[in-house]
């Protein structure tokens, strides 16, 4: 028989248990502390983002070319070098081949002027005509000439230097190198006449024309300017295997020839589309979803995509103007959950 104590607590445990309000299983299920975006009507822009450097143009290019067959001597103004104008850049010396050739023109203009002043003393004795006179003149004069040349050749101007301000761009040859005579040696660029070349699939070159817009930015980071593409170049580089764009650099941008350079390319923009951040995005396969929270829960939303420009993407299909989509934390939610929201923000329309 149970004593009347053990029938108390029976009974308190029993109307304990019948007494429980629904509210308290509900607060025991797991919620979720999210921040959301609200998706909004705005502009957005397909865009390509791009690498590249920015590089001297073809029109402020000048060649430092080797008068004669000469030998590199030294590269005072390596590639990369700022440069004044009648700075020396590379210093040559003969080769043996055109040491010869220059001796070997004093020589024949020494004979050339002895066969001449010969020809003078024979038309004065009667035993040269007038012709054979010319003949020799035109003789002598040439091979003088030739000296000439050489020599001046093989003199100051063996020194390579800027002609004008710049950077150099290229050194062709290292010293001890051969420089063949007309060969170019080095390059001098201008460096008021920039472009930037960038490195672009070629899928998306074939949608790029000149005068689309470009945001351009040093790779290592800075201040952002705006430009316009100034031309396409589809053929592919055989390295990267990457069509070439062309853009103007933007002036007092502070850009120097060879500095690496992002680039985002803005193809087309359209207004009065949805916005949604591009942090709310959560992929199941190729299939692309949201969490939408609406009364304290959140609710899977499969989505369709239009133009992704930066940290914002266009919505097609699947969302509302005003729906409030997770953020930070959406990763950890499943369809139905309990969602308490933080910080609302409405999506950017830049």
């Amino acid at each position: 028989m149970k004593t009347p104590m053990k029938r108390l607590l029976l009974l308190t445990l029993l109307l304990a248990a019948c007494g429980r309000h629904p509210a308290e299983d509900e607060d025991a299920k797991p919620t979720a502390l999210v921040t959301t975006a609200v998706v909004a009507v705005g502009a957005i822009a397909d865009t390509v983002t791009a690498y590249g450097a920015a590089e001297v143009t073809p029109q402020g290019e000048r060649a430092l070319i080797a008068p004669v067959e000469a030998v590199v001597a030294g590269v005072p103004a390596a590639p990369g070098t700022q440069v004044r104008a009648g700075q020396a850049v590379v210093v040559l010396t003969l080769s043996a081949g055109t040491r010869l050739e220059l001796d070997k023109s004093v020589h024949d203009a020494a004979v050339a002027e002895a066969a001449y002043a010969r020809a003078l003393r024979l038309r004065a004795a009667g035993l040269d005509s007038d012709a054979d006179v010319e003949t020799a003149k035109a003789a002598a004069a040439s091979a003088g000439e030739t000296a000439r040349n050489l020599q001046a050749h093989a003199g100051a101007a063996l020194t390579l230097t800027a002609p004008i301000d710049g950077v150099v761009e290229s050194v062709a040859l290292a010293p001890g190198d051969m420089a063949a005579a007309g060969a170019t040696v080095a390059k001098v660029g201008d460096a008021s006449a920039l472009r930037i070349r960038l490195g672009v699939e070629p899928a998306a070159a074939a949608a790029v024309h000149v005068g689309d817009r470009v945001r351009l930015a040093p790779s290592a980071g800075g201040e952002a300017r705006d430009s316009r593409v100034i031309g396409v170049d589809p053929r592919l580089d055989p390295q990267t295997k990457l069509a070439s764009v062309s853009v103007a650099a933007p002036a007092g941008a502070g850009i120097s020839p060879g500095q690496p350079v992002k680039a985002i390319l803005v193809l087309r923009e359209r207004s009065g589309v949805l916005i949604a951040p591009r942090a709310a995005l959560l992929y199941d396969g190729e299939q692309p979803y949201v969490f939408v929270i609406a009364g304290g829960v959140a609710h899977r939303r499969p989505v369709k995509l239009g133009a992704l420009d930066g940290d914002r993407v266009e919505v097609v299909q699947g969302l509302a103007a005003g729906d409030r989509v997770a953020v930070d934390g959406a990763a950890a939610l499943d369809d139905g959950m309990a969602a308490r929201e933080g910080k609302a923000a409405a999506a950017k329309d830049e």
